[in-house]
């Protein structure tokens, strides 16, 4: 098991809070980044390793 950190971006880009994620491999881990994804960006990192960023979607 790795473990993962999901960064919550504020709307100015910089860290409001993170969350560990504990998964098996990079897949699992965006898995469950995605799911924080709310009203906020959120970065996935393993260690200095950047494994993704993942945008809301603006809603209509």
């Amino acid at each position: 098991m790795t473990d993962y950190r999901a960064y919550i971006l504020n709307d100015k880009g910089h860290i409001q809070g993170d969350t560990l994620i504990v998964s098996a491999d990079d897949a699992q881990a965006i898995d469950a980044a995605k799911k924080i994804v709310g009203a906020r960006n959120v970065e996935l990192w393993e260690g200095e390793r950047l494994v993704g960023r993942f945008k809301t979607t603006p809603s209509s």
